[in-house]
This record gives structure tokens, sequence and C-alpha cells, in this order.
């Protein structure tokens, strides 16, 4: 009887979730790409973004200028947390090669969408009276660029600007941009997006969640999720992620093959970046994104109901 109350107690507690804490099999995971067992840290940063174009030029002056001085490993070590304001203007720049209205200006006049000319009649400057409509509408794209640039007052209403103008305005802009996006495409792949609503069209990207989530939205397919804890650290195998917590909490979750730990750094400019990246060791997240299961097989038909227990896998 009291062989069949030990049982039966360890059947209930099999339904249980919180046994991903034991640090044996109960979670344990492999990597596509054949990951060394070992400890991994992940440094997030998080570097704070302007709103206003010309800060945002100065954001990424400094942005470039600070990965011109980093190697190629310090690079690869660098995962950037990416907001909604900041995605915009990276799928833009990667896409096109230009941020904010820079756009509208830099378009061919015969290009221009209703959206982009209805930007441009805001402009309430003056235009060469005997021009016609595209003139007119080239006129209003230099200004645009010089009024970008801070450089309004060098607009002349009554010279016929061309499509010439406007490249070599912004020649010596594009040159430095082309090198920036260079230098942003190498650490596309580690970029982990704040963006907890599940509204990322790359369900393969990791994502962050701070602790003003109380719960993880069941339906996230995303393969890596980081969320700042207090109380935990290391990491958990839920169904479909990886929950990576952030920071030093007590309570660790690892398992016998991987530790997992990451922190989060706050700066302030993009300059304080190199600094932290020396003084802290950091992989790229890209390198863990395929993982799966590590299924568990019993050869042993003597194998006993403790060890069996011991390799259930919990799944919350």
């Amino acid at each position: 009887m009291k062989k069949i109350l030990v049982i039966f107690s360890l059947v209930i507690l099999m339904g249980c979730s919180e046994f991903s804490h034991r640090r044996d099999t109960s979670q344990n995971i492999i990597f596509q790409n054949t990951i060394p067992k070992g400890e991994y840290n992940f440094n997030l940063i998080s570097i704070t973004y302007p709103n206003s174009y010309n800060e945002k030029l100065s954001f990424y002056q400094k942005f470039n200028e600070t990965l011109k001085d980093l190697n190629d490993a310090q690079k690869e070590g660098i995962n950037l947390l990416v907001d909604e304001n900041m995605e915009k203007d990276l799928s833009s720049l990667f896409k096109s090669g230009w941020i904010d209205n820079e756009i509208i200006g830099m378009k061919n006049a015969e290009d221009l969408t209703d959206n982009d000319l209805i930007v441009l009649k805001t402009l309430n400057i003056a235009t060469p009276e005997n021009a016609g409509e595209i003139q007119k509408i080239l006129n209003k794209q230099y200004y645009l660029l010089l009024n970008l640039t801070d450089n309004k007052e060098m607009y002349n209403s009554s010279y016929l600007y061309t499509e010439l103008d406007k490249s070599l305005l912004m020649e010596n802009l594009l040159i430095d941009r082309t090198l920036l996006i260079e230098n942003l495409k190498k650490l596309k792949k580690n970029f982990v997006y704040c963006n907890p609503s599940n509204t990322l069209e790359t369900i393969d990207s990791p994502i962050f969640i701070s602790n003003n989530l109380a719960s993880l939205p069941q339906e996230l397919k995303n393969p890596i999720i980081f969320k700042n804890s207090n109380e935990f650290s290391g990491f958990k195998v839920l169904k479909n992620n990886l929950l990576i917590f952030v920071g030093d909490g007590k309570e660790l979750f690892s398992t016998e093959d991987y530790k997992l730990s990451s922190h989060l750094y706050s700066l302030n400019s993009p300059t304080e970046l190199k600094e932290n990246l020396i003084l802290s060791y950091s992989v790229g997240i890209s390198r863990f994104l395929n993982w799966k299961r590590k299924e568990w097989k019993n050869t042993d038909m003597n194998t006993s109901l403790e060890s069996k227990f011991s390799t259930w896998e919990a799944i919350n």
C-alpha cells in the first residue's frame, strides 16, 4: 500500500512545472551548430535613442566612430536592444540608406508618393515663379535637405535646383552613411527587439521583456526571450522558447551541459560602448537561436522510477 501511495504521489508531482530548478537533465537542450558545453554570457546593450533628426545624425556618427575602433570579436559580442523607434530607422537605413525625411529629399521628384508630396506641401517657402510643378518640387526637396542639415539659410528661392544639386549636398553624408550601414549590418544578426507583443514579422529574432510584464504571452514563438529578474538567473526551457534571465538573481537555472547568463548595460551614448565591452566578456546571441530539447531515451528496462523522474522535462 505504501509503494502505491509513493508512486501515486510521484505521478501527481510530475504534473507540476517547478522542477526546472534542478541542475540535471530536467531541461537539457542541444544546439544545431554544436556549441561546446560550458558557460556563456550575453551582454544586452541599451543605448538611449534620440527623437529629433539632428540628434539622430549625431547618434549614428558617434556609433559609427565607435564601431570603427572595435575589432570583429568585440562587434560579435554586441547584443543591441532595438526598440520600435530605432527599428523603424534601422529598417529604413538598410532598405534605402536614409532615415527620417531624408528619403523624401533624395528621391527623384517623379518617384515621390502622395504622402511624400503632402510633407513637401507643408514647407512654406518661395519657389521660382515661372517654374513647372516638378521644378517647384525639386526646390522644396533641396530646402528640406538644407533644413535637415541646419543649412536652410543657403536656400535661394530664384535658383533652379537639380537632382545633381541634391546629391552634391548629401555627398559627404552619403559616404559616411555607407560605412555606417556596413558596420550596422555586422551587428544585425545579434539585434534583440524590445517587443513583447509578438508583432515582429521575423519570429526567429530574440526579444527582450522588462519587469513590467508579469507573465509571458503563450503565443510567443521567438526562440530566445530575455527577461529582467531580481529573483532568478540563468535560463529556463519553455515550450517554444529559451527564457534567459537578465541579472544576478540568487536562484539559478542551469543544466548539466550549459550555464547561460545575461546582463543589461544601459548607455547614454554609443561612445560608452567600447569601455563596457572591454570590461565584460560577451557572446552574440545569434549562435544560440537554433536549439531543441534533448530527447531522453530509456535503454535500461531496470531503470528505477527515481532515475526516470530525474530526467523528466518540465515544460513551463
